[in-house]
């Protein structure tokens, strides 16, 4: 099997991680499947990532490593046959183990950071507090999962005890920070959004710690978003407010270990937009004999719709006396019902009809 440079330099860069660091040690079967799958994978996307990402083939793939040896052969292998560099990228962080054991409350105390003070380095899981007051109604809006930054990509690790920041708002291309090319379906344009729902994954960080992330600009908080040990594939769910000023960043990242880390959007809140009513009708319609009295209930309006306002009516003039035309209160609500007596000597028709209004939301 012929390999191009880059694929042999993975190859070493393997065996040293293997503990084969002599050309007669003999490798296992499994070892051979592993640095196969390694040298597909990184000669079917060394080229994409020196186009999309302008970063060399071949120090990708040396950064790229100790991830590559550390998932299962199983998942490398799923790597190797995904269609697209994403559904790669992503297959390597699913990672077969156990959860992360819970890290010591004593023992591991985080340096202090510029502004700051120390800390204990375990920390509960996703420390997302309230987005707001219960009368800003966000909106919640659901997208394709998207990366919106890979350091492994563009950036390099994130030192320990440091912080990098990172655009979400107003970017027209992800790959510009390691993310997806192009803005996410839109989500680079949206623009304006209180908040973003982010899985934030820590990848092979060199020391036990966690991650936070928050809005940039803001006070760095005491909740984790990822706890991680040293080696880890761990990531978590959150939402992170984004800064509300037009700053170039809106998310900020501090790591205690160094790490990389990854970042895919799955959806955002943004605050309540103007929308005109919903609206509908029901009708109903009734002869009514010479002189006859008549109660006729309108039609209630469909599930989720309020009843706006209603009216009953003759198609002649001046045909009934009216008790109740329409609306009357009922207590907390309002009935829709027509009320009165044929005045005249013959039959007539009673129209009553009611408006049904609500609003869609947005």
């Amino acid at each position: 099997m012929k390999h191009s440079a880059i694929a042999l330099g993975v190859l070493i860069g393997c065996a040293v991680l293997a503990g084969n660091v002599t050309a007669a040690t003999a490798v296992s079967g499994q070892q051979q499947r592993r640095s196969d799958l390694i040298v597909e994978i990184v000669e079917k996307w060394g080229g994409h990532v020196e186009r999309a990402y302008s970063r060399p083939a071949a120090s990708w793939s040396k950064d790229m490593v100790p991830l590559l040896m550390a998932v299962p052969v199983e998942t490398l292998q799923r790597a190797a046959n995904a269609g697209s560099f994403d559904e790669m990228n992503s297959t390597l962080l699913v990672k077969a183990s156990a959860p992360a054991p819970a890290l010591p409350r004593a023992g591991l105390k985080r340096p202090t950071v510029s502004g700051g003070s120390a800390a204990v380095a375990a920390k509960a899981e996703d420390g997302t507090q309230a987005l707001g007051d219960a009368t800003t109604d966000l909106v919640y809006v659901p997208v394709t999962p998207c990366r919106i930054f890979d350091t492994r990509l563009v950036g390099d690790t994130i030192a320990a005890n440091s912080v990098r920041n990172f655009d979400v708002l107003s970017i027209t291309d992800f790959s510009t920070q390691g993310g997806a090319v192009g803005d996410c379906n839109g989500v680079g344009g949206v623009g304006g959004f209180a908040a973003a729902v982010i899985n934030f994954t820590a990848v092979l960080p060199d020391a036990a710690g966690y991650i936070t992330a928050y809005p940039f600009g803001a006070p760095q908080p005491l909740a984790a978003t990822v706890n991680y040990v040293a080696g880890d594939i761990r990531g978590n769910l959150s939402v992170i407010k984004v800064d509300p000023t037009p700053a170039t960043n809106d998310i900020s990242i501090y790591t205690f270990a160094q790490t990389h880390v990854v970042g895919d959007i799955v959806g955002y809140f943004i605050r309540p937009q103007a929308t005109a009513l919903q609206c509908t009708t029901t009708f109903v319609t009734q002869t009514v004999a010479a002189n006859d009295i008549f109660d006729i209930d309108i039609p209630d309006c469909p599930v989720s719709y309020a009843v706006t306002g209603a009216g009953c009516r003759t198609p002649g003039f001046n045909e009934a006396s009216w008790a109740i035309n329409g609306l009357f209160s009922n207590g907390p609500t309002a009935a829709t019902y027509c009320s009165g007596q044929n005045v005249t000597a013959g039959t007539i028709t009673v129209e009553g009809t009611a408006q049904c209004c609500r609003v869609p939301g947005r």
